[in-house]
């Protein structure tokens, strides 16, 4: 019986041992194979680089936007993001595509109460504090079928806010932010939120990671 105990205790040990927790590299491997697999499935929660707080009560977020096939989702309220197949709700209220932007409107969402419209204001301080109608927006445009210019300058078809997607000036394939603030309507058409888009890219350069800058207005 002692043997019998003593060999069942080494097997223990021996089956303790071939699960030893994984390397650091094992883990890096792991890590790579599911953002590949990650990269190309819509409902994929992981395509928000960060979203800080900043201290007068807005926020910073960078989106992974990098696929051509799909947008990412966000939903303000919640600072998250909307997987693609609530994309006929009103859970979402901004999306992004590359440098395209959508709302949760028009053809993107028949559904959807959201919109865009452009501050007469390009001071972020002001267009956060102050009311939609003072800042010229009592209308807001929905989403359509529409053409913009792409990178190397071919024309790409999309549904999204055509207003929305003027953000930035185009020069020898960059893109740069222009100055506009633009006023977001949520998907459920009960707030509005400021927003300006500050960045195009990631911290190594890489394109397709938009940034904004955005808080509810009041």
């Amino acid at each position: 019986m002692k043997y019998v105990i003593v060999g069942i205790l080494i097997l223990f040990s021996a089956c303790a041992r071939q699960k030893s927790a994984l390397t650091d590299q094992e883990l890096f491997v792991n890590n790579l194979i599911t953002s590949i697999v990650n990269a190309g499935n819509p409902n994929a929660l992981d395509k928000i680089v960060f979203s800080r707080a900043i201290g007068d009560g807005s926020y910073s977020t960078r989106f992974n936007a990098t696929n051509l096939d799909f947008f990412i989702y966000f939903q303000f309220e919640g600072n998250k993001q909307i997987p693609f197949s609530e994309k006929d709700s009103l859970t979402w209220d901004i999306a992004f595509n590359r440098y395209k932007v959508a709302t949760n409107s028009g053809e993107t969402n028949r559904f959807g109460l959201g919109g865009a419209c452009k501050s007469n204001t390009t001071d972020f301080g002001v267009a956060s504090s102050t009311s939609a109608a003072s800042q010229g927006c009592t209308n807001f445009s929905i989403d359509v079928a529409s053409t913009t210019q792409g990178i190397g300058g071919a024309g790409a078809v999309y549904i999204g806010n055509p207003l929305a997607t003027e953000w930035y000036f185009y020069t020898i394939g960059f893109l740069t932010p222009k100055p506009d603030i633009f006023l977001i309507r949520s998907g459920t058409g009960t707030s509005v939120y400021a927003v300006h888009i500050e960045n195009y890219y990631s911290d190594a350069g890489t394109s397709g990671y938009p940034t904004i800058r955005w808080k509810k207005l009041p």
